[in-house]
């Protein structure tokens, strides 16, 4: 599955250079290095602390590919050509059940207040959604369904932030409406973790 979806990517992505990072260790690491402007797949824990921590104990192939600064040139905003900005995940990582879409928000403090995590946790949600729209087009367009590689309770979208709001169901109405449209417009749960077991 991980290979016939990564043919795919690799037939709809020409426009930019980008890697495909493929580890089976039982500990590898996701991280968004500002200074290169992309993400990073590795076993060394050097960045652990601003990474995404996948616990492989089967010690399966897990590949990764940087989409903000790899598929997609980094920061850019009309990355269709169609006049209209839209947002894109930093990356994704997947093997033959799950596919993760990930949206890295680690230099948030701890001490920011709540109401500007919540403005970074919408923000990556807006991130993932335009991308994973956007995907789910592309393959549509070129006579797939992205639901044939993976389905949508295996597509996994998650905001890597350490800190993160408070989403009270009962005391943020708001934000759990902000959340509900995410799932009702993309047909997928917002996550948020910094370790995930494949």
């Amino acid at each position: 599955m991980r290979n016939n979806f990564c043919s795919k990517i690799q037939a709809l992505f020409t426009a930019t250079p980008y890697s495909i990072d493929r580890l089976s260790e039982s500990i590898i690491y996701a991280y968004d290095c500002k200074q290169s402007q992309c993400t990073f797949f590795t076993t060394s824990a050097d960045f652990h602390d601003k990474a995404l921590k996948i616990i492989n104990n089967n010690n399966n192939e897990i590949v990764h590919i940087c989409v903000d600064g790899g598929l997609i040139e980094y920061g850019l905003e009309d990355y269709v050509g169609d006049g209209i900005v839209r947002g894109r995940c930093d990356c994704i990582i997947f093997d033959d059940n799950k596919l993760l879409l990930v949206e890295f928000k680690m230099d948030v403090d701890s001490l920011t207040k709540d109401k500007t995590l919540w403005k970074s946790f919408s923000h990556a949600m807006n991130q993932i959604k335009d991308f994973y729209l956007f995907l789910k087009e592309n393959f549509l367009q070129s006579g797939d369904d992205l639901q044939t590689f993976y389905t949508s309770s295996n597509i996994i979208p998650v905001i890597c932030m350490k800190n993160t709001p408070n989403i009270h169901p009962k005391r943020n109405a708001q934000r759990n409406n902000e959340k509900e449209k995410f799932r009702l417009s993309t047909n997928l749960k917002i996550q948020s973790f910094c370790e995930y077991n494949f």
